[in-house]
């Protein structure tokens, strides 16, 4: 027995480093399918970093926004933006083209509705978008927060949907116009 022992063992260890060798060599790296490749699903289909122009309307409050570099904004005719106030401008224009809309309620549901029952007769706040046209890409209106407050009513032009988008989103812009920016 010994003997038998004495080849079987080296014979198996050949074996299977030969195996895992050929496996190694012909096999691909294994998928980790646990995790899910990112796909941006906000109403700005635009990339983020190609919006060089935003425009804020707050009841009788208007705001211009000019990029400068990559986390750079300025007012126009006006110095930067200081470094907390820009990143809060460039985190909103990200949350606009990665976050979708938690629902989207169709025109045929909102006959017969006042867009006064969501707080989009007089938006809370309106943003658009610019590339580099004199035509915004985006146009958005964010109204009043769900019954449940974790969301808000959103309305975008040329659009007949209804959107409820996450109430940070909006939550986002407001800060841009209670942040110390020149006005």
């Amino acid at each position: 027995m010994t003997k038998w022992r004495r080849i079987a063992v080296p014979l198996a260890v050949t074996f299977v480093v030969g195996y895992l060798a050929v496996m190694v060599m012909s096999g691909e790296q294994p998928r980790q399918r646990q995790f899910v490749e990112f796909e941006a699903k906000g109403v700005l289909k635009s990339p983020p970093e190609q919006v060089r122009r935003i425009e804020l309307v707050q009841a009788n409050r208007h705001l211009s926004l000019l990029r400068q570099g990559e986390d750079s904004w300025a007012t126009p005719g006006g110095p930067g933006i200081d470094g907390a106030v820009a990143r809060q401008i460039s985190t909103a224009v990200r949350m606009m083209h990665n976050s979708g809309p938690a629902r989207e309620i169709p025109a045929d549901d909102l006959k017969d509705t006042d867009l006064a029952e969501f707080g989009l007769d007089v938006p809370r706040i309106t943003a658009s978008f610019y590339l580099s046209s004199a035509d915004p890409v985006l146009t958005v209106h964010f109204g009043a927060r769900n019954p449940d407050e974790f969301l808000e009513y959103m309305r975008i032009d040329n659009d007949d949907h209804l959107y409820l988008m996450s109430r940070f989103i909006g939550e986002a812009w407001l800060g841009v116009f209670d942040g110390s920016l020149p006005r």
